[in-house]
């Protein structure tokens, strides 16, 4: 991603570490593959073209779901060899044996890249189109494999004249050695040795002789031993061996040369492509190593506004994420830009204020950098050209600047420079000095940034400005919910409607006299204290219909879930009646056929006696009538004929096969609503027998309708291919049915193959509303999320 201008990075780097925007980079770059990915992963800035932000998304959210699909992505252990291509351009110069490793390495991985992104140009079309600059060379790639080893080794291979080389120095040493081993056993005789070993002195062999002997055994002495005790003598009779052996050794370090300047000549050919390769890697490794960030934090890539605009849905801030468990983060939900430009945030402190404000502005600039967040796919973001960040505290005792002075230039700067294209973020505005002059100034300030249509979020304790911002064109409170009853707050965000500071509460509650708290609400006067109790009282009531709304809710879900097994029940039982009828059908035919073969038998019998004929034709007429009755017997079990065109709202009718009866409240095509008690359910009304009149007054009691207990997670671990489907149907079935809103699948790490199987499948279930991969602290890549709807 290009760079920044120097006046936009200076207004960027400001909002960087105010955000701790570094943290979030910090933690992707452990995501990387090389050590190259990793230091251009915190070099990632933010943009402002929209359609490089776009693209950018777009790669991330292909690279995630190549991950999510492949079992991996042939990216990890190329290295940095762009010093070793700079250097194989210098005449000369022969690369070293393990830069020659690395390029062969870089050159595999860049072929092995490019053939798996050129079967993926349809479905990743964004990342496939590197293969372009994705160099392959398998000849120099061969030749440097075949050359060398990985322990960095010269193999006999690399050439012939090396191979019989070294097979002269392997006869050379052994004749070396025998003669030598002859000299010892002749010295050691007269017992002129200090050991009894041959060893080595600069490359020639040479044997330890007593310092005392030196001048009895001829040779050439190469070294004296630390205490003087030991000569190292190279005996005369191997002088011709020993030279002999070294003009092989110096033979041997000519040809590795030259086969080293040989590799590096046909590295120095291929170094530009070689080049953009493994820049191409180097951005390949950013891509993947944000989508692996947005598959850990569960993000989406925002869409991105062509106007000053921001919508986040169910945003959590990203640094949390990386302490906390997700459930364990507070979503926040949050709209500027279309009616509103400046939101005010009040409330108590530690209730959340700055870190709403913060996850806005990090979350923003995440998305310019082409990061993926933690929301929802549908927030949505405009690429801002300019950040003014004034969260904490700047004094400085060296520049005699006071928290207030700090204020006051921050405030300057923004009033200087902030127009519709900036996004600005106060904590605590106007705080710092007096209230009412700060307050002033606060209220004057934003009130300027609103005319300019700079999105604007601020924090504050002043009470005037909750007013103000009701007042003012363009200008809307919000808060941070604050639990009345145990005073802790719940860092639930709410739009709309301004918070109390709990000042007095909290004191109250931490013991402060009432007789010091009635005083204090005097001082205070009636007007602030009526303000301050109206705002108490909305709050207590907002509360309160949030829980009357959850607990409505979940009676819901329960109802829903009672009517689900109801209707799954008496499909069974319908299905069972139907298995039961079946078989004793065919036991009445079977009692048919033998009552047959004995009527047969009879009349033979009849017959064989001399019996009248119109004995055997009655008797034949009786067996005849049976068959029919059969026959008629099972036609009337096969169709039952409904009376669903007979049945319409407000009748009392009962449900076939069973004894519950209610009344129909609604008609839906082909389903009724019938209320059986306190409890309505749907039912076909195939399955429905209307009463008679005189019953329509009578309603028996609500039915008992049971939900079936279902697990909340299923251990696959061991099955394979189909066995696992059909238990993973059944279990989402199950606990679909029961009204679970998620479930986890156990599934393992291993190859990947049966996550990627439960992927596909879990894509095609009906009632899946969405599912990914387990946090770090859920089990990660083996564990697959799903959500029902």
């Amino acid at each position: 991603m290009s760079q920044l201008s120097s006046n936009l990075s200076y207004n960027f780097a400001d909002a960087l570490r105010k955000l701790e925007y570094d943290k979030v980079v910090d933690r992707i770059s452990k995501l990387a593959f090389s050590e190259s990915g990793r230091q251009a992963v915190l070099r990632l800035t933010p943009q402002i073209n929209r359609t490089i932000i776009e693209l950018e998304l777009r790669k991330v959210s292909e690279a995630k779901e190549m991950l999510l699909a492949e079992d991996a992505v042939p990216l990890n252990g190329f290295k940095n060899i762009l010093a070793a291509l700079k250097k194989s351009a210098v005449e000369n110069q022969v690369l070293a044996i393990v830069e020659l490793l690395e390029i062969a390495v870089t050159i595999r991985v860049s072929r092995t890249l490019k053939a798996f992104l050129l079967k993926c140009v349809s479905q990743y079309p964004s990342i496939s189109i590197y293969h372009q600059q994705l160099f392959a060379d398998k000849i120099v790639e061969h030749h440097i494999n075949e050359a060398l080893d990985e322990s960095g080794f010269v193999k006999d291979t690399a050439s012939r004249e090396l191979r019989e080389i070294r097979h002269s120095m392997v006869l050379a040493n052994d004749a070396l050695r025998k003669r030598l081993e002859s000299i010892l056993r002749k010295v050691a005789q007269q017992e002129f040795l200090q050991d009894e070993i041959v060893t080595t002195r600069d490359g020639r062999f040479v044997i330890p002789i007593k310092s005392e002997y030196k001048h009895n055994v001829p040779g050439f002495i190469h070294s004296t031993s630390s205490s003087g005790a030991t000569v190292f003598i190279e005996p005369a009779e191997s002088l011709e061996l020993n030279n002999a052996l070294r003009e092989l050794q110096l033979r041997e370090q000519r040809e590795i040369h030259r086969i080293l300047a040989d590799l590096t000549k046909q590295v120095s050919e291929i170094r530009e492509p070689l080049a953009l390769s493994y820049s191409a890697l180097t951005e390949l490794d950013v891509i993947f190593a944000r989508g692996k960030y947005s598959i850990e934090i569960c993000g989406n890539p925002p869409v991105i506004s062509s106007v000053p605009y921001i919508k986040l849905s169910n945003a959590r801030h990203p640094i949390l994420l990386q302490h906390l468990k997700r459930e364990e983060v507070v979503p926040l939900s949050i709209e500027l830009g279309r009616n509103i430009q400046t939101l005010i945030i009040t409330g108590p402190n530690a209730g959340g204020k700055t870190v709403t404000m913060k996850t806005v502005g990090l979350l923003t600039l995440c998305t310019q950098a082409g990061i993926h967040i933690p929301a929802d796919s549908e927030s949505e973001i405009f690429p801002f050209q300019k950040y003014f960040v004034d969260i904490g505290d700047d004094q400085s005792i060296e520049n005699d600047l006071s928290t207030f002075s700090s204020h006051l230039n921050s405030l300057h700067k923004i009033l200087e420079e902030a127009d519709v294209s900036s996004l600005v973020l106060i904590d605590e505005i106007g705080a710092g000095t007096d209230p009412s002059e700060g307050g002033a100034l606060a209220a004057i300030v934003l009130q300027d940034l609103t005319l300019r249509k700079a999105i604007t979020i601020a924090t504050t304790h002043h009470g005037m400005l909750k007013v103000f911002a009701h007042e003012t064109s363009g200008m809307d409170n919000a808060s941070m919910e604050f639990d009345q009853e145990s005073l802790i707050p719940t860092y639930r965000f709410r739009s709309g409607i301004p918070g109390s500071s709990y000042a007095f509460e909290l004191a109250e509650r931490l013991g402060i006299s009432h007789a010091i708290l009635d005083r204090a609400r005097t001082q205070l006067g009636d007007e602030k204290t009526k303000l301050e109790s109206l705002l108490l009282e909305l709050e207590r009531q907002a509360q309160e219909y949030q829980r009357q709304l959850h607990q409505t809710a979940k009676e819901k879900q329960h109802l829903e879930s009672m009517v689900l097994s109801y209707e799954q029940k008496t499909t069974q039982l319908k299905r069972e009646l139907g298995t039961i009828r079946k078989k004793a059908i065919e036991e009445a035919k079977e009692i048919v056929q033998q009552a047959h073969f004995k009527v047969e038998r009879s009349v033979k019998e009849i017959r064989e006696s001399g019996a009248q004929r119109d004995i055997v034709r009655s008797s034949h007429q009786v067996l005849k009538k049976l068959g029919e009755d059969l026959e008629k017997f099972t036609l009337e079990e096969q169709e039952i004929p409904p009376n669903a065109e007979s049945i319409k709202k407000g009748d009392i009718v009962r449900i076939r096969d069973g004894h519950e009866s209610g009344e129909v409240q609604e008609i839906n095509e082909k389903h009724a609503i019938v209320l059986c008690g306190n409890t309505r359910l749907r039912i076909a009304l195939t399955d429905l027998h209307k009463e008679q009149k005189q019953k329509k007054q009578y309603v028996i009691s609500s039915p008992a309708i049971i939900g079936s207990e279902a697990a909340n997670e299923i251990d696959l671990r061991g099955l394979f291919g189909d066995d696992a489907i059909a238990q993973v149907q059944a279990f989402l079935d199950n606990a679909y049915a029961a009204g679970l809103h998620r479930v986890d699948i156990i599934h393992g790490k291993g190859t990947g193959a049966l996550r990627k199987r439960i992927s596909e499948f879990v894509k095609m279930y009906p009632h899946v509303k969405a599912f990914r991969l387990g946090e770090w602290n859920e089990g990660g890549t083996g564990v697959t999320v799903v959500e029902f709807k």
